[in-house]
């Protein structure tokens, strides 16, 4: 069985106090909204995971909290790296994940979530790649497979774009 990487950027967060700090920003109420169309439509198709690496940023750590539900009951980290890392960073962060996970979500931010999909994938199903290279909205979740070689053997061009779905669309 192929490997799958969800890659979720957190939802629709809030600048209404702008005293705090940019990882302590919560979501807004259409965030969580986004959210939890976002949790219907994974539980709609079964989508769940083994692990999910989250960001420590609170927005990330609520959108993490609506879609759980969905997700089969993952172990579940929450990663300080995260935040602010880059494309290499993350691929490097899920090398060192057990060879016996199948499934991982990472909960992230934009542009890094966004940069690590094209990074990876070689090939996409439709128009996924040309939407997601567009803009990938927050709450929004792409799906990569590759081979069986695991998670040490990831590297740019290895991944396959199953789906790229923002709560938005049709």
């Amino acid at each position: 069985m192929p490997n799958t990487l969800y890659l979720l950027r957190h939802a629709k967060s809030s600048w209404a106090d702008a005293t705090l700090d940019d990882h302590d920003r919560p979501l807004q109420a259409r965030g969580r909204r986004r959210a939890g169309e976002l949790r219907v439509w994974m539980e709609d198709r079964d989508i769940g995971c083994d692990l999910v690496l989250c960001s420590t940023a609170l927005r990330a750590r609520q959108t993490l909290d609506v879609v759980l539900p969905a997700l089969g009951g993952p172990d579940v980290r929450h990663v300080p790296r995260i935040y602010g890392a880059g494309a290499d960073g993350i691929i490097e962060m899920l090398k060192d994940a057990d060879e016996g996970i199948e499934r991982i979500m990472v909960v992230g931010h934009d542009p890094v979530l966004r940069q690590t999909a094209i990074a990876l994938a070689m090939t996409a199903n439709g128009d996924a790649m040309d939407r997601l290279k567009r803009k990938y909205p927050t709450a929004a979740l792409a799906a990569l497979t590759f081979g069986s070689a695991g998670w040490r053997a990831l590297a740019p061009g290895v991944a396959h774009l199953e789906l790229f779905f923002a709560p938005s669309d049709p």
